[in-house]
């Protein structure tokens, strides 16, 4: 494994920032205060944050630099929307006989032992590790690249999800019947588990934010 560049460890940096709530939706983001704060220049800071821009995890204007991104319940359903068509088409290309269950299983094991109230950062970092590990075995290589950015774009809103007493337990819970169905090598039993275990973050985010339309 390459060392990650400057850049890259900024990228990294920053991006935890944003899923912590260090920097909140519609916050200003000041290169120089985050280039000290991270003991690098502003060159790789620089870079990152138009990194960032490009994914859309920040808005750059020209009279008032870069802005944590602002979403609304609608623009967070437009993302769900869009991750339920991706991610359906990722797992439907899976061949699951091919999955390793047991790797699955002990990260799952990682997601149980990380308490979503204290350590909501670790807590989304391996329930990511979870989907990805299994999308990983997808040939769609584009369109994991695609769902990849849609996760970053809306990680603090999901990170709302985490913090409720009652979703340790609910991710767990779905987690299981995902993993069943990868046993049971049930594709369509897949794609139901994962639909209706994104839709609950969905619809309790939603519920947070307050939704002006109906979909």
């Amino acid at each position: 494994m390459k060392e990650p560049t400057g850049a890259q460890r900024c990228l990294q940096q920053i991006r935890q920032m944003i899923v912590s709530g260090e920097l909140l939706p519609g916050q200003k983001v000041h290169q120089a205060e985050l280039a000290e704060r991270l003991d690098v220049s502003r060159i790789p800071v620089r870079e990152a944050l138009s990194t960032l821009q490009a994914e859309g995890v920040l808005e750059h204007k020209s009279n008032t630099g870069y802005t944590v991104t602002r979403f609304s319940s609608e623009d967070l359903a437009e993302l769900y929307l869009m991750r339920r068509l991706l991610e359906t088409e990722i797992l439907a290309s899976i061949d699951l006989s091919s999955v390793d269950v047991a790797e699955l299983e002990r990260i799952q094991e990682q997601v149980d032992n990380a308490e979503p109230s204290e350590q909501g950062p670790e807590f989304l970092e391996v329930n990511h590790r979870f989907h990805f590990r299994l999308f990983e075995y997808s040939p769609l290589r584009r369109v994991l690249q695609e769902v990849e950015r849609l996760w970053y774009l809306s990680d603090f809103y999901r990170a709302l999800y985490v913090h409720e007493k009652s979703s340790r337990q609910k991710v767990s819970d779905d987690h299981e019947r995902i993993l069943q169905a990868v046993r049971n090598q049930d594709s369509v039993e897949l794609i139901r588990a994962s639909d209706e275990h994104r839709s609950a973050t969905e619809v309790l985010v939603a519920s947070r934010l307050g939704r002006s339309r109906s979909r």
